[in-house]
């Protein structure tokens, strides 16, 4: 593990650490009053959804008939594709930008993310978004990059019981929260990077991290069959379920987890936990429990070099969900090495709750 891989995980730790206090959706059970933990986690998925509808009618509260005019859109399939990877240059958007609203606006933005993400899930959103500005530092060609170039929109009527989607995202970002009564989902969700690492304030942060080292992991541990397994025979540079891909599948490919020995499984186990952990711990219980139980039905496929620091692409497939992530070479007058992160993660069939 590098140096700087260490100091971000060291640095995301005390943050998240110090967001508990701020993201009530992941406060602890007084062990006194503990119910039994099927009823606390069916209690606890409640209130944390519970908590994100407070916070986007908070929101709400705060803008002009015309701002929730302009944040507010039905909950069709068109409008929910409404999300791409690009900057804003080569991508309209719709929605409230972030620098056009109020401090007190963006603040009560940052909350809906706090209620239903997460701390590191949090973290990881902030991490990406500050990078898009260190990316306009850098100079090179400028397509409207910023830290505060990232829009909010709510689809549907925000209730207790009906279904509703609040999306977050700009250039290398695009959250989708789906609340269907007492569960969530952040399928589709696209998170990706550029920089893919950068420092602030002395210390190094790196929003994809887990998502590559433990990759890297579980691909270090595979034996040489295993290995010929996993490796795709045609070479694949970017993620093929990206922005403007919703309803399509793919066909499993790579080495199947049930070949996998208990190790190998707990290594693939802890890469999944870090795509689906973003969601707040409540909701996210849940998924992590399909994710074992379908363990043995996972794929992993692998393209690219198997040398740490090269363009790589890997893939992890099950009934649940689909994971791919394309770390690429940096090109043209925004390059810098291997800068440049694109990933998705998607729910089979629950893609924006299509099944609560």
């Amino acid at each position: 593990m590098s140096l700087r891989h260490i100091e971000y995980r060291l640095a995301t730790a005390v943050a998240a650490t110090a967001l508990v206090v701020t993201c009530t959706s992941g406060a602890a059970v007084p062990s006194a009053a503990a119910p039994t933990a099927g009823t606390y986690r069916t209690d606890a998925a409640a209130a944390a959804a519970s908590q994100v509808l407070t916070a986007v009618n908070t929101f709400l509260g705060t803008l002009s008939s015309s701002q929730k005019t302009t944040v507010q859109a039905t909950r069709t399939q068109a409008n929910l594709s409404k999300w791409s990877n690009l900057p804003d240059a080569l991508y309209t958007r719709a929605g409230l930008r972030m620098d056009a609203l109020t401090s007190a606006q963006q603040t009560a933005v940052l909350n809906i993310l706090g209620s239903a993400l997460s701390p590191a899930g949090f973290e990881q959103v902030t991490g990406i978004t500050y990078g898009d500005g260190v990316l306009k530092a850098q100079g090179g060609i400028d397509l409207d990059f910023g830290a505060d170039h990232y829009w909010i929109r709510i689809l549907g009527t925000p209730s207790a019981t009906g279904k509703w989607t609040v999306q977050y995202g700009g250039h290398h970002l695009a959250v989708n929260i789906t609340l269907s009564g007492d569960t969530m989902t952040l399928g589709p969700t696209l998170w990706g990077a550029q920089p893919a690492y950068y420092t602030k304030s002395g210390a190094t942060v790196e929003p994809l991290v887990g998502e590559t080292d433990k990759a890297y992991t579980v691909l270090q541990s595979l034996n040489s069959t295993q290995l010929a397994a996993a490796i795709l025979d045609t070479p694949v540079k970017e993620i093929v379920l990206g922005a403007g891909q919703d309803g399509k599948t793919l066909a499993y490919d790579g080495v199947r987890a049930s070949t996998f020995t208990a190790a190998q499984k707990t290594l693939l186990l802890d890469l999944v936990n870090e795509w689906i952990t973003p969601l707040n711990t409540e909701q996210a219980a849940a998924k992590l429990a399909e994710a074992q139980a379908v363990l043995d039905q996972t794929y992993f496929a692998w393209s690219g070099s198997t040398a740490a620091n090269q363009p790589v692409y890997y893939r992890v497939q099950s009934p649940a969900f689909t994971i791919e992530f394309a770390h690429q070479q940096g090109s043209g007058a925004n390059a810098g090495g291997i800068t440049h992160i694109h990933s998705i993660y998607r729910e089979n069939g629950n893609d924006y709750g299509a099944e609560d």
